[in-house]
């Protein structure tokens, strides 16, 4: 980590402890803050924006649901009773009016671990191009020096194609959430991310779900320049260095143009929305909870969302930007912003990881959890992820049921979801029957007949 990026973290708050340096004479740190802060006040400047201190004394209530602790399940009854609905969902594109996420309600699927490596959904892969070694997208290409760009690039085209889009219109699916990598879009020199071909890639798919199915697309930058969350998924393992960096924060706010630009000439600018950040966290221990960050993150969060609010709307205000709550819940972030501001919120809600949660359990809780998600009205709220996987007793039979308990409910409380993911090559075994393909890939899953149109063994 470069003596610019610690100092960086004081211009935000005293609050943040800066590594040891080596000795600097009063003198010298004096003009290295200087520096920073005015780097910092120049790039916010030419935005609109000022840097933001109001976390601790705005925020709103934190919400207790993604917990680890105590986020277990009493053991319960479950009810024998199987509910029938009939949804009818409507395109996520409606001629040339813009999406209102108050009203609409999306039965989504993540096109996840395409454009954004995970070896936890392409492992097969992975090991088949010599990443056995590597944990995260970054190490493996590293590893491959030149051949990273070839292998990638190869993926890029065989790990789903125009014909998993028509796969998942046929059981009524209107929105995607497309994860991408913010190497996608920018080429940071620094960085071992591939930066190739991927909206290439993006075009065709987008162009072919919004002109033949009325798709709408949530394009997402699920990692930042230094890493916002520590995991792979951030940018690589054991990097944060996102935070309080005013280098990355530029190259941040250069990908969301580059996604503008990309918008822009789609031809289709009301078919999207656009997120600009993921499960973000500066306390790894917490990730997955409201602990995982901190306030002075808070601060630094909400100075990029202000800024990327002020990007698009000198592109077009209509277009909306979801806003992931990174585990506090949306209640926590709704005062930062004004009512009027063009904002979705994008919780995760995930069973596989929640102490003592049988798979039996998960209905009973979702048809709750759905109810008290719904209790944030100043803006509408999505379900960004989620998936059929329990912790313990997962169980083929049981799947359908799981499904439909959950997207009956993320559209009737809140305005609707995306399940993680659409194709998945998982081979780690769950708990009970199958392995984690069987409960986390939308193709698999509509083969198996366990995904219908129909909406017919909802608990609730």
């Amino acid at each position: 980590m470069r003596v610019s990026l610690l100092l960086s973290a004081a211009v935000l708050s005293t609050g943040i402890n800066a590594a040891p340096v080596a000795n600097p004479t009063p003198g010298l740190l004096s003009g290295l803050l200087t520096t920073i802060t005015n780097d910092l006040n120049r790039l916010l400047t030419s935005l609109g924006v000022k840097v933001r201190t109001d976390a601790a004394k705005l925020h709103g209530a934190t919400i207790n649901y993604h917990d680890q602790s105590p986020f277990t399940f009493p053991v319960v009854t479950p009810s024998l009773r199987r509910f029938v609905h009939d949804i009818i969902w409507g395109k996520g594109v409606n001629g040339a009016n813009f999406i209102n996420w108050r009203t609409f309600k999306a039965n989504g699927a993540n096109l996840g671990g395409w454009l954004e490596k995970e070896k936890t959904h392409d492992p097969i892969w992975w090991d088949s191009v010599g990443g056995a070694d590597a944990p995260d997208e970054w190490t493996l290409c590293e590893s491959l020096g030149s051949a990273c760009g070839p292998a990638f690039e190869a993926r890029y085209a065989s790990f789903l194609n125009t014909s998993t889009i028509d796969k998942l219109a046929s059981v009524g699916v209107n929105t995607l959430r497309i994860p991408t990598t913010y190497a996608a879009w920018i080429n940071v020199p620094s960085s071992k991310l591939w930066h190739g071909n991927q909206q290439a890639y993006l075009k065709t798919i987008t162009d072919y779900a919004i002109t033949k199915y009325g798709m709408h697309i949530i394009v997402g930058l699920h990692s930042l320049p230094g890493g916002v969350n520590n995991l792979d998924i951030g940018e690589a393992l054991l990097h944060d260095a996102w935070f309080y960096s005013t280098e990355n924060l530029n190259y941040s706010f250069q990908a969301i143009n580059a996604i503008l630009s990309f918008i822009k000439s789609s031809g289709h600018m009301n078919a999207f929305t656009i997120a600009p950040i993921n499960e973000a966290s500066d306390n790894l221990a917490g990730f997955g909870s409201a602990a995982g960050l901190s306030d002075n993150a808070t601060n630094w969060v909400n100075t990029y969302i202000d800024g990327c609010l002020k990007q698009i709307a000198a592109v077009d205000k209509r277009i909306p930007l979801m806003l992931q709550d990174n585990f506090k819940g949306a209640s926590y972030w709704a005062p930062f912003y004004d009512a009027s501001t063009n904002l979705v919120f994008d919780s995760h809600v995930y069973y596989f990881a929640a102490a003592g949660t049988y798979s039996e359990y998960v209905n009973p809780a979702v048809c709750g959890q759905a109810q008290y998600i719904a209790g944030e009205t100043k803006f509408p709220v999505f379900i960004g992820e989620w998936s059929l996987q329990a912790m313990y007793n997962n169980t083929f039979e049981g799947r359908k049921s799981v499904f439909d308990t959950q997207r009956y409910a993320w559209q009737k409380y809140v305005a609707g979801g995306a399940f993680w993911t659409a194709v998945s090559y998982a081979t780690a075994a769950v708990d009970g029957e199958g392995t984690q393909r069987d409960y986390w890939s939308y193709i698999d899953l509509i083969n198996a007949g366990v995904i219908t149109s129909a909406t017919n063994a909802s608990y609730c």
